[in-house]
């Protein structure tokens, strides 16, 4: 064996070592959207895509009109043959009910509720945005983990995201306070890494995989921002512009990231279609009138490159 060929050698078994074990790891990819019209885009259907995603009213089977929006939903999500992560937020049958966190008896009857509605779900998300600054459970992680408890006491095959997190300011204490207080050992943790994605970085959700230390990872949110808008009550107090090539750039980020470790291995990205007017965020892969954008043309391209 010729000196070349053995240092050829040498320098590809250098190479291999420094490669990181999950390098070629292929997450599954996501869609997070409310409207029902997404299953009948052509677009979509071009994606292949099984993972889906919907954040419902914990008492919505107590709405009417809730109730039959995730009835709907559910439906063309099951013609599809999709798999769903449901999750829950505040309640909106009222302004004081949407403020009111409800008792973990409350909330875990209701979540009984569903699972004999929808007994098809095996993919649960307990509380959306958790640690937000301005949700419910923001400086209360421990209702957080009460309603984690409930979810998984009632459905022990389940795949159920624990605690889902913004990446702002005050995560990784908030995420420690709930591991303290949960009596389940959580499996799964949500993050909706929009900082990390739309500033190009990555050290909030290596905080989240640090502080977790074991369990999956899901990117249960996340995407490539256009528009995004600030309120004070019906007044908008501040206006964040991006642009169309920003969000194809921040939807390759978001995929990419998830080389970050072996433990992520789901990313939903959010949200279909832009309404029309845009009100306070854009993120979507096709503009309000169904035509496909930028950042749509990098997923199918991020798409067929993990393939």
């Amino acid at each position: 064996m010729s000196r070349t060929t053995l240092l050829l050698l040498a320098l590809l078994a250098l190479l291999a070592t420094a490669a990181p074990a999950h390098a070629g790891r292929r997450p599954a990819i996501g869609i997070g959207e409310q409207k029902a019209s997404m299953f009948d885009s052509p677009h979509w259907k071009r994606l292949g895509l099984r993972d889906v995603r919907y954040v419902a009213p914990w008492d919505a089977l107590r709405d009417p009109r809730q109730r039959a929006l995730l009835d709907a939903w559910m439906a063309e999500a099951r013609a599809a043959g999709a798999r769903v992560l449901l999750g829950f937020a505040h309640s909106m049958r009222s302004r004081k009910l949407a403020n009111t966190l409800p008792a973990p008896w409350r909330f875990e009857r209701e979540f009984v509720r569903f699972r004999a509605r929808y007994p098809d779900v095996r993919d649960w998300l307990v509380w959306n945005e958790a640690n937000h600054p301005l949700a419910l459970t923001a400086t209360r992680p421990g209702r957080a983990a009460r309603y984690f408890d409930a979810v998984t006491r009632n459905c022990r095959r389940c795949r159920v995201v624990a605690a889902d997190v913004l990446d702002v300011r005050g995560m990784p204490q908030w995420v420690s306070r709930f591991k303290r207080v949960a009596h389940f050992r959580p499996r799964i943790w949500g993050v909706h890494n929009y900082a990390d994605t739309n500033q190009f970085g990555s050290s909030n959700t290596r905080d989240l995989l640090r502080v977790t230390g074991t369990g999956k990872v899901w990117f249960t949110e996340t995407g490539g921002l256009v528009l995004r808008r600030e309120y004070r009550g019906r007044r908008v107090t501040r206006t964040f512009r991006y642009s169309l090539r920003h969000a194809a750039r921040a939807t390759r980020h978001a995929i990419r990231l998830a080389r970050l470790s072996r433990r992520i291995n789901r990313v939903y990205l959010y949200h279909w279609q832009a309404p029309l007017p845009v009100t306070n965020w854009d993120s979507a892969f096709v503009d309000p009138h169904g035509k496909p954008r930028r950042s749509y043309r990098t997923l199918v391209s991020e798409l067929k490159r993990m393939r």
